[in-house]
């Protein structure tokens, strides 16, 4: 995205405005301690839409009315407003781009009343400017069920973790990122990072609802299935079996299938209930049935004696596995042998015959303790060997007794022809029975359930199709990290970390926002272990220089605005809380810091490091347009000056403040922005 700030301004209770002009590229206002520098990046964060009010409190805010800020963005201008610590904010578009240049209208009347909003719907607005406009990052309904709210939307608030590095953070060993000290929102920007990244939009959001809610249906399915399995086995064997009955009553065979009748209830039934009642008195099938019936039951009861052999083996092992736990804690363990070596009484020479046989008994020893040890996982196995054993017999003994239902239901008939009905009465009560329950397998038969399964899985694919082909959210993460690399690789030889740190290997995880340098294949080592504030420095502005180059590599597909704030850089060589005197001079400062160690670090060095980085800011700006067409900015707050520059830059090119003279500041009390406050 292509945007810079224009103007940062605050109009007082005299209704005159206090400016500073900005531009793209890199941006430097200097001046001594305590002239309002640190106040600009807080104006800016507070004008973007932060709940906190966070100005530094002195002439600033005593005299504050209203602050402002202007931003290009593409061809319009976008004026952000807020009151001192009110929880609205204004908002307006300007398409004419003079504003961007003229100071006329900087007075308390441009910014009317009716224009300011409630926060949130500032927030909610402002976001449309920057193309942000997904409302819903849910991607699991049932999450958000369980939850009981809405997870947060987007919002330009995460922008500002890659655009600020205030003063304390700038050079921070435990922390990086602006506002990643509260874990909802450090969760917050990592998560809504493929949004404004231009990675995911409303519709990705929509296609992972969709698959989190088939996958949880097909896992619903998929553990009532097995129950269904069971009901469709039970009807199969009630349909085999009533399929026998009448074969028997009939004395004849009939042509139906079951595993048919399984899959097609309905046809199965018009085609039983189409056929004519038959039978043949001359048959032979009772006995026949009988006799099959009474081998199966053989083979079950033999299977069953098994089973049973089995289990009592398992029992008895369990039985004796306790026991012998029992007795190990209650009888004492060997846990060495204590060896000495024999001698003879005449002679006094030594004995050596015994050391082998203590070797073995020392070994001995440690395969006891071993195996011992081992007791109660042998006894976890028989556990689950038991049940395994005693669930076949539960169902083997059901399957006995179906087997001996099936002869005693035959053996019944024989006596019902002989005693009570004739064999056609028989023949249609055994049709009957089957047709009965081929009508109650219709209604709960289990072809729906499979069918819709199949349908979900169908369109699950087809929504992950969809999300691989058209977002492939993982692999653009991966190269998304593997883009920010090579750039740190590049900007981190540019930069002055320490000997035991070169060549530098930062490496950043877009999942957890970590930052480390990769010290070889296996080791890593964290900011906070990195040493001194040289490393920690030099770390932020190379990991910060990247992103800010791949956000305008990505161009107009990037939500945030190429800007960064780094406030006091150079605190790191030249403590700025000592700096108060009518120019910057590096070798006071130095004289008054009582931190600096004089044989480690010449003020020459380091006044070589605070030139090479804004050297490199100059350089990261002009590269970045060069590739990508779109200039960056940066804002530097600080109290380094008059620097000489490698790149033939001049330093007074880049000041758009200077605040060295006394009364000079963002509130000039010389009156150069008005009337003495």
């Amino acid at each position: 995205m292509k945007a810079h700030l224009v103007w940062i301004g605050m109009i007082d209770e005299g209704d005159t405005a206090h400016l500073v002009p900005l531009q793209e590229g890199v941006n430097v206002i200097t001046g001594r301690s305590s002239t309002g520098k640190s106040a600009l990046i807080e104006i800016f964060d507070y004008c973007f839409g932060s709940s906190d009010y966070t100005v530094p409190a002195g002439v600033i805010t005593k005299n504050a009315r209203l602050f402002f800020v202007v931003l290009k963005l593409r061809d319009s201008l976008l004026i952000l407003a807020r009151l001192p610590n009110k929880g609205r904010a204004f908002l307006h578009e300007e398409l004419d781009l003079s504003f961007s240049t003229r100071t006329d209208w900087m007075h308390s009347t441009y910014f009317e009343q009716s224009q300011f909003l409630a926060l949130g719907e500032f927030l909610s607005r402002l976001k449309g400017y920057f193309g942000v406009t997904v409302t819903d990052v849910e991607e699991d309904l049932e999450a958000r069920r369980l939850r009981g709210k809405k997870l947060p939307s987007p919002s330009v608030r995460s922008f500002t973790s890659f655009m600020l590095q205030h003063q304390n953070l700038v050079a921070n060993k435990h922390a990086i990122f602006y506002r990643f000290d509260e874990k909802e929102k450090r969760e917050q920007a990592i998560d809504h990072l493929k949004i404004f990244l231009g990675f995911a939009d409303q519709d990705y959001f929509m296609l992972k609802q969709r698959e989190h809610e088939l996958d949880t249906q097909i896992r619903q399915l998929l553990r009532a299935l097995p129950r269904q399995r069971e009901r469709e086995q039970q009807a199969k064997e009630r349909l085999e079996m009533a399929r026998n009955w009448l074969e028997a009553a009939s004395g004849k065979r009939y042509a139906f299938d079951v595993e048919l009748a399984l899959r097609d209830p309905r046809t199965a039934l018009e085609q039983l209930r189409a056929s004519r009642v038959t039978f043949r008195a001359d048959s032979d099938v009772h006995v026949r049935q009988l006799l099959e019936a009474q081998n199966k039951k053989g083979t079950i009861t033999a299977h069953i004696r098994k089973l049973q052999l089995a289990l009592t083996d398992v029992t008895s092992s369990q039985e004796f596995s306790t026991r012998y736990e029992q007795a190990r804690r209650t009888t004492p363990l060997p846990q060495h042998a204590h060896l000495e070596q024999g001698e003879c009484p005449f002679c006094h020479a030594g004995n050596l015959s015994v050391e082998p046989e203590a070797n073995q008994l020392a070994a001995a020893i440690d395969w006891l303790n071993s195996e011992l040890s081992r007791t109660s996982y042998r006894r976890a196995a028989f556990n689950e060997e038991q049940a395994r054993i005693e669930g076949e017999l539960k169902r083997v003994r059901a399957e006995l007794r179906a087997v001996d239902g099936q002869m005693e239901g035959i053996r019944k008939q024989i006596r019902d022809m002989e005693q009570v009905r004739n064999q056609y009465e028989m023949t249609v009560e055994a049709r009957t029975r089957l047709e009965t329950l081929l009508e109650n397998w219709l209604e709960e038969r289990t072809d729906g359930k499979d069918g819709e399964l199949k349908q979900l899985e169908a369109e699950l694919k087809k929504v992950q199709l969809q999300l691989g082909r058209n977002y492939d959210m993982q692999a653009k993460l991966a190269r998304a990290e593997e883009r920010i690399t090579k750039l740190m690789e590049h900007y981190g030889k540019r930069f002055d970390f320490e000997a035991g740190y070169q060549p530098i290997h930062l490496r950043l995880s877009l999942n957890t926002f970590d930052l480390w340098h990769q010290e070889d294949k296996y080791e890593r080592v964290f900011l906070r272990a990195m040493g001194s504030g040289a490393n920690w420095l030099a770390s932020h502005l190379v990991l910060f220089l990247s992103l800010q180059r791949y956000f305008c590599e990505l161009g107009d597909e990037c939500s945030i605005p190429p800007i960064l704030f780094l406030d006091q850089p150079s605190q790191v060589y030249f403590p700025a809380v000592l700096d108060s005197g009518d120019e910057f001079s590096p070798k006071e400062l130095a004289l008054n810091d009582a931190t600096r160690d004089t044989e480690r670090r010449s003020v020459d060095e380091d006044l070589r490091a605070v030139a090479n980085l804004f050297d490199q800011l100059v350089q990261h700006c002009n590269e970045t347009e060069a590739e990508t067409k779109i200039r960056p900015q940066i804002i530097v707050t600080d109290h380094a000056d008059h620097l000489k520059l490698q790149s033939g830059i001049q330093f007074d090119s880049l000041v758009r403040a200077r605040w060295r003279e006394k009364g000079a500041g963002f509130i000039d009390l010389r009156g150069l922005y008005g009337s003495p406050l």
